[in-house]
């Protein structure tokens, strides 16, 4: 079979690989389609930071060369032999992390907190490939109302929803989402789905175009607008909770600053920079600045329902599909384009030539 081999930074590979059979408590899955994320750019262009690489992970004993992808779903082709509780046939999306089960995080059900965490594709072989096996215990059955292109996304939409719900995000508070890039717009549909008011904040007009379709009470553009005053003017005193998806320099400090006093800041995005913070304002204002790393498998639960009952609509985000031959020579560059015009490219790996 194909797979997209990680090597080390900027060293990514197409290569004919073995095709991986399943152990008695994992299943075979065949990759219908895998999404191309910005962490996967990140590690191609900066890594590796979270990719195993020079040793192999404790849980997985798995390092580079690894083949990447972690937005998947996908069609169960063979079950090992303790696997019940699926069948050959079945679609489903993944809870992609790995924990130990053992640890004090673990044993409280904060396994995104494990000692020892890891993620398919990071810390063991992921969907960038034709197939791949994964435990029976951590996949989630597809409702058969769901497409596989609506379904591709429910791993985004996933980190989204744990990050609503690390904000407690309730009925009728002010919400406001700064970067609406794919992780932002599924963030805003959930917050809408609950009854909050969602300001859109980025600048990118395609972007804040695309909040307004889906549900946005506000759209502001940040290269352009006084974010402060105008969200002042929508909430008189600031957003009950602000979610960084945006994840630039500035950006953590623009939510303490324009989030309301006692107002909470979820940090949802991966930084590369770090900067100078003058933690006073987080004193003054008693701030709850919260961070938010994955999900659970629960969240995963609930985000393809919230899909299947068109809560949170996926197919406008899909800018394209293309096969795992093009992933590198058009996939990447798109995504790493400076004027980024897109959202999702999904992958189908079954077409390699």
């Amino acid at each position: 079979m194909y797979g997209l081999v990680y090597y080390g930074n900027k060293n990514l590979r197409l290569e004919n690989v073995p095709e991986p059979e399943p152990n008695e408590n994992e299943v075979k899955i065949k990759i219908d389609l895998c999404g191309i994320c910005a962490t996967d750019i990140e590690e191609y262009e900066y890594g590796p930071k979270f990719i195993s690489f020079d040793t192999p992970h404790p849980l997985t004993q798995t390092k580079v060369p690894l083949i990447i992808g972690h937005e998947i779903t996908g069609t169960i082709v063979s079950l090992g032999k303790n696997v019940i509780n699926t069948e050959i046939g079945t679609k489903v999306v993944l809870d992609g992390t790995i924990s130990c089960m053992e640890c004090d995080q673990c044993i409280s059900g904060k396994t995104t907190q494990c000692h020892f965490l890891g993620t398919i594709g990071f810390s063991k072989n992921g969907g960038l490939a034709e197939y791949l096996t994964w435990p029976s215990s951590k996949i989630v059955e597809v409702p058969s109302d769901v497409s596989s292109k609506e379904a591709a996304l429910t791993e985004p939409t996933s980190v989204a929803y744990h990050a609503i719900k690390r904000g407690c995000v309730s009925y009728n508070e002010n919400v406001a989402i700064l970067g609406v890039g794919t992780i932002g717009l599924l963030a805003l549909q959930i917050a809408k789905s609950i009854g909050s008011k969602v300001f859109a904040i980025d600048q990118n007009k395609m972007k804040l175009q695309m909040a307004k379709k889906l549900g946005a009470d506000a759209i502001i553009d940040s290269s352009k607008e006084n974010v402060s005053e105008i969200l002042q003017k929508l909430t008189v005193a600031g957003p009950d909770v602000i979610i960084d998806t945006a994840g630039a320099i500035e950006t953590p400090i623009n939510a303490t600053e324009w989030v309301r006093p006692g107002g909470r800041v979820v940090l949802v995005a991966i930084y590369t920079s770090t900067p100078k913070y003058d933690f006073n304002t987080i004193v003054a204002k008693e701030i709850k600045v919260i961070g938010s790393l994955g999900y659970h498998i629960n969240d995963v639960k609930a985000a393809i329902n919230l899909i299947a009952q068109k809560k949170v609509l996926t197919k406008p985000l899909i800018s394209e599909i293309i096969g795992i031959n093009r992933v590198l020579t058009y996939g990447y560059p798109k995504m790493l384009a400076k004027s980024k015009d897109i959202f999702r490219i999904l992958v189908d790996p079954s077409k390699h030539r």
